[in-house]
């Protein structure tokens, strides 16, 4: 896999590709872009049936060690690598070691491995030990192995030990990677850590700089353990990150950002050049049960939700779907009310629904930004979807607040008036115009 800068823009923003895939060499997946998320080599609810009907092109896969580890010997049997072997041949595949959108044991670690949490309990991973999977998984990219599971808070001694393993690791991956014929065709990605503590964070890149012939990318991770609180992080927090990070690395190098960011820090994130998401949050939305309906049209002055959350017994009498005018399955035959009548009585169908929604209009919000990025626009595009988010913030700290009131009635009363609030202004959004 070879990337490509197409577009840079007024700012830091740029439109890339992906291209030179061994099975497809034809083949094309423009950045900036979210990967699908799988579970066990297939994307989360959807068969590759179903998936084909959502996206008609190729795209790039997000396969964590941690819930596809259990593969191995199916795939030493079939020796065609991941893709293959789930039948998403025509897809690309990324691999890395966990999956930061779930909630993981702390410590457990080792001088020369770290823990891979999987449904058959801990394992203790070595940077060996990784690559001999790696061999077997065959993807297009990898991920290099690190110890890169924390939150900005953690203390000064924790960090240390992370960039410390990480730089251990990434030595041996690149090396088992120069030898290897199995990966020749694998592009391999080193991983930035430290992002708390600014010395060791410059010791992660200065490392990550004497590997970057071999390597094709940068992920930079150690943002999130995973937890609500580590994911709710000030913007500006992160936007410093971005930019520092961004401006000490190779333009011509793939950059990826790991973690279950809302639309808010994607966008940011993209404004400093940063390329690949790891498309978790669009899952975690509809294991929730919550609908994307974010409004592209930059021309509108959108003060509304950019979420709908379909538990709610508001929607059990709106026959409309999830949004107007959006060309999804979900939303071409579907309604508000029989989505939110299965998430009530429990059917996966639901999660298969909500799925097909969410991971599609997610995509377009990457689309659109690309386009806004081609045209120099990208500025007011980020804000107009930063807007948006930051109004669903307000709307559910009211709702919070009404939560609490004492009086039931006067409880149940604003809460009404704010779910109506975020309905009315959401209903006739069209989701394919800018």
């Amino acid at each position: 896999m070879r990337f490509f800068t197409k577009k840079l823009s007024s700012g830091s923003e740029r439109v890339g590709s992906m291209t030179g895939f061994l099975k497809t060499p034809s083949a094309v997946v423009e950045t900036p872009t979210a990967a699908l998320l799988t579970q066990g080599g297939s994307v989360v609810h959807l068969t590759a049936d179903v998936l084909s009907r959502v996206f008609s092109d190729s795209k790039l896969l997000w396969v964590p060690l941690s819930n596809s580890a259990h593969l191995e010997n199916g795939l030493k049997a079939q020796g065609k690598g991941v893709a293959q072997f789930a039948g998403l041949q025509e897809h690309f595949t990324c691999v890395t070691f966990q999956n930061m959108n779930e909630v993981t044991p702390s410590g457990h670690f080792e001088v020369d491995k770290v823990p891979l949490w999987t449904k058959h309990g801990k394992k203790m991973i070595s940077a060996d030990r990784y690559m001999d999977l790696m061999e077997v998984f065959k993807p297009d990219i990898i991920l290099a192995i690190a110890d890169s599971r924390m939150s900005l808070e953690e203390g000064y001694k924790r960090i240390a030990k992370s960039v410390d393993r990480t730089t251990k690791m990434l030595n041996t991956c690149v090396e088992r990677y120069k030898v290897s014929k199995e990966l020749q065709n694998s592009c391999l990605v080193g991983v930035v850590v430290g992002c708390a503590q600014s010395r060791k964070l410059e010791e992660s890149l200065q490392h990550f700089l004497r590997h970057k012939d071999i390597l094709g990318g940068v992920a930079l991770s150690g943002l999130t353990d995973g937890t609500e609180e580590s994911n709710d992080v000030p913007i500006d927090k992160l936007e410093a990150i971005f930019e520092k990070v961004s401006n000490a690395l190779p333009k011509d190098i793939l950059h990826v950002v790991e973690g279950c960011w809302n639309p808010a820090v994607i966008l940011t994130a993209i404004s400093y050049g940063w390329d690949v998401f790891d498309g978790s949050y669009a899952v975690k939305l509809s294991n929730l049960g919550h609908a994307l309906i974010l409004n592209f049209d930059v021309t509108r002055d959108m003060k509304s939700s950019y979420l709908l959350d379909l538990n709610d017994e508001c929607y059990k009498d709106q026959f409309v779907p999830i949004l107007e005018s959006c060309e999804c399955l979900a939303c071409e035959k579907h309604t508000r009310a029989y989505i939110r009548h299965l998430l009530n009585t429990r059917e996966m169908l639901a999660s298969v629904l909500l799925s097909i929604h969410n991971l599609y209009h997610f995509d377009q919000m990457f689309y659109h930004a690309r386009q806004h990025i081609l045209t120099n626009t990208f500025e007011v595009y980020k804000k107009h979807i930063i807007k948006q988010y930051e109004s669903y913030r307000s709307l559910k700290l009211e709702m919070d607040i009404a939560e609490t009131e004492p009086d039931h009635s006067l409880q149940v009363k604003k809460k009404s008036k704010l779910v109506e609030e975020v309905t009315n202004n959401n209903y006739k959004v069209n989701c394919n115009n800018i």
